[in-house]
């Protein structure tokens, strides 16, 4: 199965982007499992562009900060 985005083996929770990163990596999980065909169905702006809203949220959660902080 080709892919768009490949997981990285390193991230911090802590980086907005990193989370951007991971969120788009579950996008295109999804994606894929339901058929659809990287740059046909879909580009690597799109996930990112369906990523960000679910990064954000997660990002600007008290308690995501704090478990993070305080864990690592």
């Amino acid at each position: 199965m080709s892919r768009l985005i490949e997981l990285k083996s390193v991230t911090n929770h802590n980086h907005l982007s990193d989370l951007i990163y991971i969120m788009a990596y579950n996008v295109e999980s999804a994606l894929l499992e339901s058929g659809a065909i990287p740059n046909e169905d879909y580009k690597i702006l799109d996930l990112y562009k369906m990523a960000e809203p679910y990064a954000l949220s997660i990002f600007n959660d008290e308690n995501r900060k704090i478990m993070f902080d305080v864990a690592g």
